[in-house]
């Protein structure tokens, strides 16, 4: 918004240097209604007729450039009033600023150091002079533009970070750090304190870093970048005690921004160990974030999830419902209230919740899956089929082939579960056609094409060879896969090859085959067959403690 109240203040500006003629056209005038109307569009529409009718009207060209998001497009808006008058400071001006953007240095450079000979008492030209030649390496002149502003408005702690940058982007380290020790000695500045002590932590100088971070302390106690400083020299310390001291009123501050805080805390949880060792001091790390700003959603959303990996569900829950509610504009807090829910088993409330996130966000592909999941396990295939079927619609789909496959996987197994073999099988192949090494619809497949043959067949039919073959390639991909080796084991009983399938259990027992009913009245069918009915019943029997 501040944007666009500069851009409007600027072609005011720029209006009231423009010829008369054209400034005091009816339909130039029009223009400027709509603008101001907040309706662009037809404003746009407007000027494009102003431009038609008055070539000549320099600031229908500059309203124009405001409007269009393609530089290069503005920027030719921009020379266009400025060939009709060069004498616009405004036209000139916002021409540099479009060249900046560009990276297009050295023509911003022109215009500004023109600019800058014609308005000397400007000091945002000599800002922009810094930027443009310290961007484009022009070090020598960004110092001495650095000197002349320098010499008019003072030093000030802007423009003494600004020099000590300059310093260092030439490799001049110790050169940036002598020019703001001294500036800390004229100034006392905790800015300056805190370069200082971020200086020497860097060099593990650590008692100087500390020296440096109390001085900005001292000044103000409430310093977020001194308090953070020094927090973290503890902590290289290995002093705990003091760095959760300094890091907790950093975390609270509410002046600073939350995704700064959101992104510190979510680097200190990926670090588990830490996390593991001091999980009360964590917890109250993240609350006391928490607290600083409640109703920041982004830190609603990092609590939320905190909360629920520690296990700490009902809280996590009650937190994750209160931020989709307050957040209804919000989509990640939509998306993770049910998707908890899901996690948590409670399937009813999670397709509840996923309907209303849908509700506000129509047909999101991700959250037609996740519904489409919770009605899966509520044994509603209907309703599961068409959320799959739904996210196979949108747009968006095409160009993720990741969920595209997990869509037509996900068809598969249902239309299996409702006796449909032929439609599964499409699915599966069109899954195939997307990963034809993926392993669960190999594997699926394979399995589900199997269930055709009770019992083994004399005569081995070409689909159950396509099974094996299918098989064998996720054995290959992942040899102790338990679920992987059943199938592939039940396939060989299948064609005969008992004494190979046996292998294949044997193995599979070691990798957590004895944990399912199916694979153990596999393997006692196995053994069975081969003679082996002692053995057999023993399986057998731990097949039937476990329902099978």
């Amino acid at each position: 918004m501040k944007i666009l109240r500069y851009i409007l203040l600027t072609a005011l500006v720029a209006l009231a240097a423009a010829p008369k003629a054209n400034a005091q056209s009816e339909a130039f005038l029009e223009a400027i209604r709509l603008y101001y109307s907040n309706d662009v569009r037809a404003a746009y529409t407007q000027l494009k007729k102003v431009i038609a009718a008055e070539p000549d009207n320099d600031a229908a060209y500059f309203y124009l450039h405001t409007m269009l998001r393609d530089s290069t497009a503005a920027e030719n808006m921009l020379k266009k009033a400025v060939d009709l008058d060069g004498e616009n400071y405004w036209y000139n001006y916002s021409l540099a600023q479009n060249y900046i953007r560009q990276k297009k240095y050295e023509e911003a450079a022109e215009i500004l150091e023109r600019l800058l000979a014609e308005y000397p008492k400007k000091t945002n030209i000599y800002s922009d002079l810094i930027g443009v030649y310290t961007e484009s390496k022009q070090y020598d002149k960004a110092m001495d533009a650095l000197d002349k502003i320098e010499g008019k408005v003072g030093s000030s702690d802007v423009l003494a970070s600004i020099r000590t940058e300059i310093l260092m982007a030439q490799g001049k380290m110790q050169e940036a750090y002598d020019y703001m020790l001294g500036y800390f000695g004229r100034t006392g500045s905790p800015r300056a304190a805190c370069f200082l002590g971020q200086y020497n932590a860097a060099g593990f100088n650590n008692q100087e870093a500390l020296r440096f971070y109390d001085a900005a302390l001292e000044a103000n106690p409430f310093d977020s970048e001194a308090l953070y400083g020094k927090a973290h020299v503890h902590r290289s310390l290995g002093q705990y005690d003091l760095y959760f001291e300094n890091i907790m009123p950093f975390l609270g501050n509410p002046e600073i921004m939350p995704q700064a805080k959101t992104e510190y805390m979510a680097g200190v949880l990926g670090q588990q160990q830490f996390v593991y060792t001091f999980a009360p001091q964590v917890d109250t790390m993240m609350m006391t974030m928490y607290a600083s700003a409640p109703a920041d959603s982004s830190i609603c959303s990092l609590t939320s999830t905190y909360l629920f990996q520690r296990g700490q569900v009902d809280a996590a829950l009650d937190l994750a419902k209160s931020n989709a509610d307050n957040y209804p504009e919000s989509y990640q807090l939509n998306f993770t209230y049910p998707f908890m829910q899901y996690y948590c088993s409670d399937y009813a409330g999670a397709t509840g919740s996923a309907t209303v996130a849908l509700q506000r966000f129509p047909n999101d592909v991700d959250l037609l899956q996740l519904r489409g999941m919770c009605f899966w396990q509520l044994g509603e295939l209907d309703s599961a089929l068409e959320d799959y079927l739904a996210a196979l619609k949108q747009g968006q789909i095409k160009k993720d082939n990741g969920t595209q496959l997990a869509c037509y996987s996900s068809l598969g197994d249902l239309y299996h579960l409702k006796g449909d073999q032929k439609t599964a099988f499409s699915y599966y192949e069109k899954a195939l056609k997307i990963d034809p090494n993926s392993s669960p619809v190999l594997n699926n497949y394979a399995y589900y094409i199997s269930e055709k043959y009770p019992t083994p067949v004399a005569k081995v039919p070409k689909e159950l060879k396509k099974a094996l073959a299918m098989s064998r390639k996720t054995i290959e991909k992942e040899p102790d896969n338990a679920t992987y080796l059943d199938t592939y084991a039940w396939i060989l009983h299948l064609m005969g090859q008992d004494l190979e399938a046996k292998a294949h259990f044997k193995h599979a027992m070691i990798h957590g085959g004895k944990e399912s009913g199916v694979m153990l009245r596999h393997y006692a069918t196995v053994l069975r067959a081969l003679g082996e009915n002692d053995l057999a019943n023993i399986y057998q029997q731990q097949a039937k403690g476990l329902g099978e």
